[in-house]
């Protein structure tokens, strides 16, 4: 219910497409968004760094995907608990941590809508939605943690924004909503709003973010993106795409698409030590 004259709760849900919670989206994408995900992981760094994660910590990983944040937490943690509606995901995940050796994983094959905190899913000393779409409800996010609450999303060009650039002239348009919109993830605007209605006092934060990698030469750029499933026909057109985001040394090619990542945070005791971005 709106404690004002405007219904955040309201607006974010109208902001949001239910799309975003269903398993059949995030399964036919899973590929693609592992291949991202790696991309990502110098600008994942930072975010780890923001939750300050110490080594009895227990994170709970909401939407988890192929796990970029979860592998880089594990690193850090006493155990992480991946959650995600999508098998696809979680296959991706599952294989990523055996290929780092890691042991503390836990992944769970379970919608949102259906945690229910310290009975199916037991509480967790930090929880972490990056992304996604557990941002629908907070208040189940702020009951499963103990310590901590890290809420992430994009405020520049998104993973979507530079998927889209990629295979422009090579795949169909996404298609659109009436009157051309498209449904996007909430801002994080709305989630703060929302945490104020609910009387916590969060924290914003801001980080880069972005995507890098580097690779020989434009043969192995190329099998990199194979997750691309780009048609030979088209690698032309590949290549002027992602152009604009390559640097070429005598150590080959270079790629870096930058933006920036919101961080809203709330701590569960005010007697615990400041985290987020301004911690670091």
């Amino acid at each position: 219910m709106a404690n004002g004259l405007i219904d955040w709760n309201l607006l974010a849900a109208l902001s949001t497409s239910l799309a975003m919670s269903q398993p059949a989206m995030w399964d036919a994408f899973a590929a693609r968004y592992n291949g991202y995900a790696a991309l990502q992981a110098e600008y994942t760094r930072l975010q780890i760094e923001a939750m300050k994660i110490g080594p009895e910590d227990t994170v709970a990983d909401i939407g988890a995907g192929p796990g970029r944040i979860t592998l880089q937490a594990a690193q850090r943690a006493g155990s992480v608990t991946a959650i995600d509606v999508s098998r696809e995901m979680l296959d991706h995940l599952k294989a990523n941590v055996a290929a780092r050796g890691l042991r503390n994983v836990h992944p769970l094959h379970l919608s949102w809508h259906d945690v229910v905190p310290g009975e199916n899913v037991p509480l967790h000393d930090i929880v972490v939605a990056s992304r996604s779409p557990a941002m629908r409800d907070l208040r189940k996010l702020d009951a499963l943690a103990r310590k901590y609450v890290f809420v992430m999303t994009f405020c520049g060009p998104s993973l979507k924004s530079f998927h889209d650039e990629l295979v422009t002239g090579i795949e169909p348009e996404p298609p659109r909503g009436s009157g051309g919109y498209r449904p996007a993830m909430a801002g994080h605007a709305l989630v703060f709003n929302r945490l104020i209605d609910m009387g916590i006092e969060a924290n914003v934060g801001y980080l880069p973010d972005g995507f890098s990698a580097s690779w020989r030469d434009w043969d192995e750029l190329l099998a990199h993106f194979a997750w691309l499933a780009i048609p030979p026909d088209r690698i032309d057109r590949f290549r002027r795409n992602i152009g604009p985001y390559l640097t070429q040394n005598a150590n080959g090619l270079h790629l870096r698409m930058e933006t920036r990542t919101v961080v809203v945070w709330w701590k569960k005791d005010p007697r615990l030590p400041d985290a987020g971005p301004s911690a670091r």
